[in-house]
């Protein structure tokens, strides 16, 4: 009996010592290494592009160009986002796979102070969820300066489970930008 207790308690150890299989992530974050942030005046229809280009992608180092974006007060705009990785060539135009897989990105727009601009996303996935390709952005009637926040948030099925729910909350941060505003 003990004989065959030494034998099991050998398998099971064997048994137990397997390498577990590594995890594979099923929908990676992509490399951002520009973004344009185009403003059109909803009246005139004159637009001005800010753009946020870090050409190495590398967060470590500073970017190459990061403007100030400037409206006019009282004016609304649709703003209109383009994602690009300017290290494949040809550029990959990130854009047209967010709108791809709308539904699992959402842009997040913040603005510090809060009443500085107001924010209405206008566009929306298949699950009737905002995403924020083009997003209507209505600048105070009075000037001032701040922060306006540019987050895109991967939000992927885990596990079976939907994580977009149209809120910030879940998924990873493919962006998180911080331009300067002025509204003058």
């Amino acid at each position: 009996m003990k004989k065959y207790l030494s034998i099991l308690v050998a398998v099971l150890l064997f048994a137990s010592c397997k390498k577990d299989e590594d995890i594979q992530p099923t929908d990676d974050n992509e490399l951002i290494t520009r973004v344009e942030l185009t403003f059109t005046n909803n009246a005139t229809n004159a637009s001005t592009k800010y753009t946020f280009q870090d050409k190495d992608g590398d967060p470590k180092t500073a970017p190459e160009k990061f403007d100030k974006i400037v409206l006019n007060k009282g004016v609304t705009y649709i703003m209109s986002i383009e994602i690009f990785d300017d290290t494949k060539s040809p550029v990959a135009d990130i854009t047209e796979e967010i709108d791809e897989e709308s539904d699992v990105h959402l842009f997040v727009y913040k603005t510090t102070p809060a009443t500085l601009l107001k924010t209405t996303i206008q566009d929306v996935d298949k699950n009737g969820l905002p995403v924020g390709l083009t997003t209507k952005v209505e600048a105070s009637s009075t000037a001032g300066t701040g922060k306006f926040n540019v987050l895109l948030k991967h939000q992927p099925v885990l596990n079976g489970v939907k994580v977009k729910t149209g809120q910030e909350a879940g998924g990873s941060t493919d962006i998180d930008l911080s331009f300067d505003v002025e509204v003058k």
